[in-house]
């Protein structure tokens, strides 16, 4: 496990060497800020202003809190003050800047790689083909993404997608357990993510930092909570992202 191998200095310039791991220009200060704010507070685990990063497992677990139980939803995750905090089911004071940032420290590669493979021929493409990216290492992009809170004195866990439907089928989709780390993008204004606030994405949005890859990504209005499997409104909830195929350790 290569996580932390390198001096710090020289991985994050690494990472910067990314197509949307880190600002080209606009945006600096915001990602030399999040660096500042990384801590060591036990062998092998580091905390980035309440993200927790195992370097062992990749785990990385961010506080959440549960915003809406009962809503029509374009994203599962936004930043408290974003501007779709109207459509999303959790909401963090974590910042999106200091997300992506984790994510790369934990090995993950963005890239765009796996989002529009199930896009029917006939749709339009939700952004050019310029922007299509690949990870260096195979997968690397790929997440699985857990939340886990206190339910009777016990932790439960389940699937994110558990928290959603397919409004037209009333069902969880089978695809929706593998998520896709793509990055958000960086414009002339910076870190587009720090600006909307955007963070897990159900509907295919390159500003948002991690998307879903599930058929039907394109469509906006497809997506819908599922009410019974959520948790009260305002419950404290850590999100739990691992590589795809992995649930997480605590």
């Amino acid at each position: 496990m290569r996580l932390f191998a390198l001096p710090l200095l020289t991985f994050l310039t690494c990472a910067a060497a990314q197509d949307t791991a880190a600002p080209k220009s606009g945006a600096p200060v915001v990602f030399e800020e999040a660096k500042k704010a990384l801590k060591q507070i036990s062998p092998g685990l580091f905390d980035l202003n309440g993200i927790q990063i195992n370097a062992a497992t990749r785990e990385l677990r961010i506080p959440c809190s549960v915003l809406h139980q009962k809503l029509p939803i374009e994203y599962a995750l936004c930043h408290e003050t974003g501007e779709k905090v109207h459509e999303t089911i959790l909401h963090t004071v974590v910042r999106p800047v200091e997300i992506q940032l984790a994510l790369l420290l934990a090995n993950y590669q963005p890239a765009t790689q796996g989002l529009l493979d199930k896009l029917p021929p006939t749709e339009e493409r939700p952004y050019p083909p310029t922007e299509e990216t690949t990870p260096a290492t195979p997968g690397a992009n790929l997440l699985a993404i857990h939340c886990e809170w206190m339910q009777d004195g016990k932790a439960t866990r389940v699937p994110l997608s558990n928290f959603i439907q397919n409004s037209d089928t009333r069902k969880t989709p089978p695809d929706l357990d593998t998520w896709i780390f793509n990055g958000s993008r960086i414009d002339k204004e910076g870190f587009v993510a720090e600006m909307t606030g955007s963070i897990i994405s159900t509907y295919v949005d390159r500003a948002a930092i991690i998307n879903s890859s599930a058929r039907g990504n394109h469509r906006d209005e497809l997506w819908i909570s599922m009410p019974d499997n959520i948790p009260a409104e305002e419950t404290q909830v850590t999100l739990i992202i691992t590589p795809a195929g992995k649930t997480g350790q605590k």
